[in-house]
């Protein structure tokens, strides 16, 4: 069977990377837990001063708060739905929101409790969010929610994550530098409130040295990275952290092709365009400690439910036999994780999720 296997080393190392690049220019550090869904990994964060965490979703929250979180901010726009889960999270844990719209702001009556919110901006990426220059909605999102002594407005959260589809670091620094320009520009304007500004993306967080305005920062993709990270310039090979450890359970030797167990219920269908081919994953060499890259590179071309397939491989074909486990890095890390539910580390030992 298909196992996700976890460098420890690797990812210590890059959970200091980020730490530093915070502690460089003076930010505070919430990462996000989105990609790691693990009370464990995320224990290793507490090493490098880390006190509060960034979530996807209240059930996520519930986890992180079991294990003795109790600073966590729900980074998705506030789910009337999730109001029950909301009323039983633990008294001492301070949980911020996100709110984009002053619709949901009556359901947040129904919790008994205070809760801190940031207003979700939207610098262009068009997922979620109050466009950055819709003053008028932002003012009515805070004068409705001041009608409720126990909801507390923190500040401005932005996501630019429009930076994962560009192609040049010239793009991305347009990018970064239009959220600067957006946050910086709501803090002035409604400075009446101190307003704090939270930015994250693991590309820019990674790759820039201009963070003036930020207050702190929220990414969470760079604790695995992945080749989508790679191909962005947000990592090198070696930083990549986790790989599925696939079966080969075929050889096809007039095509030199190889057939593994691992396919989209394992890898997710994500995919990358790299060098005009569509890929889903390459295999990276057995070394000591972990993996390094393959050379010539071979790439996972093709994908169904269970299979996966390894074509024009003439070097990797010879060397490897029906039976043998091959390391394969993952394109998007996250929904690796997501799918696969625990870790297997170097050493053995594994590593469970909220999943």
């Amino acid at each position: 069977m298909p196992e996700l296997i976890l460098d420890r080393s690797k990812c210590l190392g890059n959970i200091e990377k980020m730490s530093g690049i915070a502690s460089q220019h003076q930010l505070s550090f919430r990462p996000h837990c989105k990609t790691h869904q693990s009370a464990e990994i995320a224990g290793w964060f507490r090493e490098f001063g880390v006190s509060g965490v960034t979530v996807s979703s209240f059930r996520m929250a519930a986890y992180f708060a079991d294990h003795g979180w109790e600073d966590i901010l729900v980074a998705f726009p506030f789910n009337p739905h999730d109001i029950k889960i909301l009323e039983q999270m633990p008294g001492k844990c301070r949980i911020s929101i996100l709110l984009d719209s002053p619709e949901t702001i009556p359901f947040l009556k129904q919790a008994d409790r205070k809760v801190d919110f940031y207003i979700d901006v939207d610098t262009g990426y068009g997922r979620t969010g109050v466009r950055s220059e819709d003053i008028s909605t932002i003012v009515k999102i805070i004068h409705t929610a001041r009608m409720d002594p126990k909801l507390n407005f923190a500040g401005f959260y932005c996501h630019a994550g429009h930076s994962y589809k560009t192609r040049t670091q010239h793009e991305r620094v347009k990018i970064h530098q239009k959220a600067l320009k957006d946050l910086q520009a709501l803090k002035e304007h409604f400075k009446e409130f101190a307003p704090a500004a939270l930015y994250g993306d693991t590309p820019n967080c990674s790759t820039q040295d201009d963070f003036n305005g930020i207050d702190e920062i929220t990414p969470g993709n760079f604790v695995f990275y992945d080749l989508v990270q790679r191909s962005l310039g947000s990592c090198t090979t070696e930083e990549i952290a986790v790989a599925l450890s696939c079966p080969v359970v075929s050889k096809y030797p007039s095509e030199k092709r190889l057939l593994i167990h691992g396919g989209a219920i394992h890898f997710s269908k994500e995919s990358l365009v790299l060098k005009e081919r569509t890929i889903f994953g390459e295999v990276a060499l057995s070394g000591e400690p972990g993996w390094e890259r393959s050379e010539p590179a071979v790439y996972l071309s093709g994908i169904s439910q269970e299979h996966g397939v390894l074509e024009h491989c003439d070097a990797l074909f010879n060397r490897v036999m029906s039976g043998d486990s091959l390391y394969i890095l993952p394109v998007h890390s996250c929904l690796t994780a997501n799918l696969m539910r625990y870790y297997r580390t170097l050493e053995g030992r594994v590593i469970t999720t909220m999943n």
